[in-house]
C-alpha cells in the first residue's frame, strides 16, 4: 500500500487546499471529529435534500487508502438530522460549492467506537486524512443521477485508456523478460505470452468448455504464491476447474482464459500474464502486488463439455473396527 508518489488527484487537492486561505486551526464536530474547511464563501451553504458531488483522497501516512481518481467521484445527499457518530457526514452539511475540506479521523477514537476492531494496518495514534473538494451541488435526485451517469461514463473511458497503457507496458516487460532468457513465446488474442512445451492432443480449450488445470504461480522475481501440486499451499492433488469464457465466480483470471486457448487436453506450458489480465491495480494477498505481472506453469488435465465430478476422497481404513 506504500506509495512512492502521491496520486494525481491527491496532488491536485493539496494544491487547491494550499492555494486557498487555510488560516485558522482545526475545529471539531459534536462527536470530536477534526475538520478544516477552506472556502471563498461565494456560494451558499448546502441545504437539506440537496446532492453534493465531490472529489476526494483518503490517506494514512504516505499510503493512499481510497480516492476518486481510482473509483470515480462521490455523491452524498445532505441530511439536516446528522447523528454525531464520528463520521465525515457531520461536515458535509457545512460545505459550499467550490469548498475544500480536510477531515481527520483519529485511530484511537475510531477503535473506541468500533468494538469489532479496525484493520490491522491501522495502528494506535494513527490519523486518517480525508481531503475533498465540492465539485457541484444539485437540487434534485434526477439532476444528480444524470451527472453521475455522465461522470461514470467518462471515468470508465479514462480507466480503459489507462488500463490499455498499463497493458502495453506489461507486455513490453514480459517480452523483454522472455527474450532475455531465450524463451520462445506466442501471443494470445488478449496479450498473454504463452510458452508451449506440449500443445496436447485431446479436445481443444475453447469457449464454454470446462478445463481442469494443474498449476504453479509465481512472480517475475521467482516468488511462488500458489500451487495445486505443492503441499505447502494446502491443496495438493486438487487441480482447478473452471469454464472458459465465464466471468466472476466459477471463472479464472483473464490471462488464464486468454492463454489456455492455445492448448488441448494433455498440454503443458507456461503463461506470462500482464497485470491487467491478472489481479490489476488491486493485487492479491501479500505476494501479488498492484500491477504485478505473473507466471503460471500449467498442465491441462482435462477438457470437457460438462463440469467434471469432484474427486472422491480416499477411504480411511478402520482397522477392522465395526461401528
Amino acid at each position: 500500500m506504500k506509495k512512492t508518489s502521491i496520486a494525481v488527484l491527491s496532488a491536485l487537492l493539496v494544491l487547491a487546499l494550499n492555494s486557498c486561505d487555510s488560516g485558522g486551526s482545526f475545529k471539531r464536530t459534536r462527536s470530536g471529529l477534526m475538520y478544516k474547511i477552506i472556502s471563498d464563501q461565494k456560494n451558499p451553504v448546502v441545504k437539506k435534500g440537496q446532492f453534493v458531488r465531490f472529489d476526494y483522497v483518503q490517506t494514512l501516512g504516505d499510503s493512499v487508502l481510497n480516492n476518486s481518481e481510482n473509483n470515480g467521484p462521490a455523491y452524498v445527499v445532505i441530511d439536516s438530522a446528522v447523528t454525531p457518530d464520528y463520521n465525515p457526514t457531520e461536515v458535509f452539511g457545512l460545505l459550499r460549492k467550490g469548498d475544500s475540506a480536510v477531515i481527520v479521523m483519529e485511530a484511537d477514537t475510531l477503535r473506541k467506537k468500533n468494538p469489532m476492531g479496525l484493520p490491522p494496518f491501522i495502528k494506535a495514534k494513527d490519523k486518517i486524512f480525508l481531503k475533498l473538494r465540492v465539485v457541484n451541488v444539485f437540487n434534485t435526485q434526477e439532476e444528480a443521477d444524470k451527472d453521475r451517469s455522465a461522470a461514470m461514463e467518462a471515468f470508465m473511458k479514462k480507466q480503459e485508456a489507462l488500463a490499455d497503457v498499463q497493458k502495453q507496458k506489461d507486455i513490453k516487460t514480459l517480452e523483454e523478460y522472455t527474450k532475455s532468457k531465450g524463451i520462445a513465446v506466442q501471443k494470445a488474442a488478449r496479450g498473454t505470452l504463452v510458452e508451449i512445451i506440449n500443445p496436447g492432443t485431446g479436445p481443444a480449450v475453447d469457449s464454454g468448455k470446462f478445463v481442469t488445470v494443474n498449476y504453479t504461480g509465481q512472480t517475475l522475481a521467482g516468488k511462488v504464491f500458489d500451487s495445486s501440486i505443492d503441499p505447502k499451499f494446502g491443496h495438493p492433488g486438487q487441480p482447478y476447474t473452471f469454464q472458459i469464457g465465464r466471468q466472476g465466480a466459477g471463472g479464472a483470471i483473464a490471462g488464464w482464459d486468454d492463454g489456455l486457448r492455445l492448448f488441448k487436453q494433455g498440454g503443458k506450458g507456461r503463461l506470462y500474464i500482464p497485470s491487467t489480465l491478472g489481479y490489476g491495480k488491486q493485487g492479491a494477498g501479500e505476494d501479488i502486488k498492484p500491477d504485478e505481472n505473473l507466471i503460471f506453469d500449467i498442465e491441462i488435465v482435462s477438457v470437457s463439455d460438462t463440469r467434471p465430478a469432484p474427486p472422491v476422497p480416499p477411504s480411511i481404513p478402520n482397522n477392522g473396527n465395526q461401528n
